[in-house]
């Protein structure tokens, strides 16, 4: 996600990114001195450990980078008060609803409650809870704050679960997908998009969306699987697939839908259109 924001060239921005060793989230000193250096106008924070597996097996590391960096960047701003801008790149993780019945296939609103299980979902929920609260109590140097939640990423700088799919489905063999999961597809240019759009002040302090539009019943992985195989055409796709449950996939529990419906922002294009439009490209 940091990658495609560095890379992006938008107008009246001059766009830095900063590697972990350039910023340690998990260092006050750290954040201290690339603050007091760049002097940003706006921080976008996009450090997180995002392996539900490790977070799951080594929990310190995951709260203390999804959360607790969050209260650590958000302190360093007001010991330098300096006024600025924050956004917390969040994710559709934080609803949770792992068990049958829970959950919503339609998709959540930006103000429908989480209900986080795992390690990975309370550490994004928390540090939304974290970012609300700050920007509430010290207005001075936090003016202007966003949560914008993300959801199922896929993009051009690192591989994702779009390049594992065309590799798998171009080999002789047959491998199992899991049938009982709603996502929100979302390219991170469009994704992207949503972030600079709150950027430019129109909006209110708040929780965002920013996730390609589905509808009911959509995005399963069957069915990205399919636009995949769509793109590449019969002659190349050698692959069967099988379909199994989720629970018989994951060893941590996962969350049976992940849609996010967007209702404050501007519209990103349908997810199958979307989709097309990045095979294509890439």
């Amino acid at each position: 996600m940091g990658r495609e924001i560095t890379a992006r060239k938008q107008s009246g921005f001059e766009i830095i990114g900063l590697s972990h060793g350039e910023l340690d989230v998990t260092n006050p000193k750290s954040i201290e001195s690339a603050l007091l250096w760049h002097k940003p106008d706006a921080i976008v924070n996009c450090a997180v450990v995002v392996n539900i597996d490790v977070c799951e097996k080594d929990g310190g590391l995951c709260f203390a980078v999804n959360r607790d960096g969050v209260a650590n960047v958000l302190t360093a701003i007001k010991k330098i008060g300096r006024p600025t801008t924050f956004v917390q790149v969040s994710s559709s993780e934080v609803f949770g609803r792992v068990k049958e019945g829970e959950y919503k296939i339609e998709g959540y609103k930006e103000d429908d409650k989480p209900m986080p299980v795992t390690n990975y979902q309370k550490s994004k929920a928390e540090a939304e809870s974290i970012v609300v609260e700050f920007g509430g109590r010290n207005p001075d140097v936090l003016p202007n704050w966003f949560i914008l939640r993300a959801a199922w990423l896929y993009g051009k700088a690192r591989g994702t679960f779009v390049e594992g799919f065309l590799k798998d489905l171009r080999e002789s063999k047959e491998f199992s997908v899991i049938g009982d999961q709603w996502r929100s597809p979302t390219w991170t240019k469009y994704f992207t998009d949503s972030l600079f759009e709150l950027l430019t002040g129109k909006y209110p302090n708040g929780i965002y969306h920013g996730a390609a539009e589905v509808g009911r019943g959509e995005a399963t992985t069957p069915q990205v699987i399919e636009e995949i195989a769509k793109f590449l055409g019969p002659e190349k796709v050698r692959a069967t697939t099988k379909l199994i449950k989720r629970d018989d996939f994951f060893k941590i529990p996962r969350a049976p839908s992940n849609v996010i419906l967007n209702t404050k922002l501007p519209k990103l294009p349908y997810w199958r259109d979307m989709f097309h439009e990045y095979l294509a490209e890439t």
